[in-house]
C-alpha cells in the first residue's frame, strides 16, 4: 500500500490531504522538509509519525509545492476551495461556496481548533 501510494503521490500533479490522512503522506516521507498540518486533536500523534515534516499547528491549510494538508474534515472544504481558488481563481471558489451554501474560510491561517 506503501509503495502504491507514494507511486501514485509522485505522479499526481498535486496532493490534497484532510485531517489525519496527512499522516499517511508523512509515514512514506513525501513530507519531509515540508510544512503541513493536521487535525489538532490528533495533532501529537500525526508529529510523532515524522519528526522530518514541519508542523503548522495553528494553521487551517497548509500548501507546500503540489502538497496540500488541512486540519479537520471541515477544515477539507476550506482546502478544497483554496485549491479551486489557487487553479481557477477566487471568484470561482467563492461561487461554489455560494451554491453549497457554505461559509468558506478563506484564510489558511485563521485556524479557530487551535488549543
Amino acid at each position: 500500500m506503501d509503495k502504491k501510494l507514494k507511486h501514485l503521490s509522485l505522479s499526481a500533479p498535486n496532493v490534497l490531504t484532510i485531517c489525519t490522512g496527512d499522516a499517511l503522506l508523512a509515514k512514506i516521507e513525501l513530507l519531509n522538509d515540508k510544512k503541513a498540518t493536521s487535525n489538532k486533536r490528533a495533532f501529537d500523534w500525526v508529529k510523532s509519525v515524522n519528526k522530518s515534516v514541519f508542523w503548522q499547528e495553528k494553521a487551517r491549510w497548509v500548501v507546500s509545492g503540489k502538497y496540500y494538508t488541512s486540519s479537520g474534515v471541515s477544515a477539507g472544504i476550506d482546502i478544497a476551495l483554496g485549491f479551486v481558488a489557487d487553479q481557477h481563481g477566487r471568484k470561482t471558489a467563492e461561487k461554489i461556496a455560494f451554491d453549497i451554501e457554505y461559509v468558506w474560510n478563506d484564510d489558511p491561517n485563521n485556524d479557530l481548533f487551535i488549543s
